[in-house]
């Protein structure tokens, strides 16, 4: 029996060593720049196809680089369209890239917190990179106040003008801070354990001692 671990332990899988957290950090921040590209674009492209589903013409998509939109205002990406017919038009293409946010951040949620997370700790980290993404893109506007803002564009046509919107912003935060557990969690999964060392082997050996 001992002979026979011998032959195995020889011809198994080399075992490699889980990356590092500090491997792991470094691959998010290389992955950011590429992130950041992907947010940008599905955030206008989501403008773009909501303006498209509501018999909307899309004038100008610009997703990189950033710089001033055709109003001199400094943007990351904007979207100009024509056709919005209405309140609802309007209120549904401004909102649109947060309903994209949250239901991309619903399924990171569901990779999260079961057990279809994947196993491979740099598939992981991609994951929680862009969920972070994800997040910061719909979070980031809780607290703007300048008119060309999104949000801002939904208040006023919701009629949700000066102190009448606190409760909305509370409400938003509430949200804030409820996908931003999820989003922790990713971070939690990704780097616990960051040291365990998987094998094809010790299975085997348990059994056989």
């Amino acid at each position: 029996m001992r002979i026979l671990v011998l032959v195995l332990l020889l011809h198994a899988t080399p075992v490699r060593a889980e990356p590092s957290d500090r491997t792991l950090f470094y691959t998010g921040l290389a992955l950011a720049p590429i992130d950041y590209l992907l947010g940008v674009t599905l955030h206008e492209s989501s403008h773009a196809l909501m303006a498209k589903i509501r018999g909307a013409k899309v004038t100008e998509l610009h997703v990189f680089p950033p710089g001033r939109d055709p109003k001199g205002n400094f943007r990351f990406g904007w979207t100009y369209v024509k056709g919005l017919q209405g309140k609802t038009d309007r209120q549904l293409f401004f909102l649109a890239p947060k309903l994209t946010d949250l239901i991309l951040l619903g399924g990171f949620a569901g990779l999260v917190f079961t057990d279809a997370w994947p196993n491979n700790r740099y598939a992981q980290v991609a994951l929680t990179v862009f969920g972070t993404g994800l997040w910061v893109d719909f979070s980031k506007d809780v607290l703007a106040f300048k008119k060309q803002n999104d949000m801002v564009k939904v208040f006023d046509l919701w009629c949700i003008r000066g102190w009448r919107q606190i409760p909305a912003r509370l409400l938003y935060t509430g949200v804030i801070v409820a996908t931003g557990l999820i989003v922790a969690r990713g971070y939690q999964r990704t780097f616990d354990d960051g040291d365990a060392v998987s094998t094809r082997i010790l299975p085997l050996l348990a059994r056989t001692f």
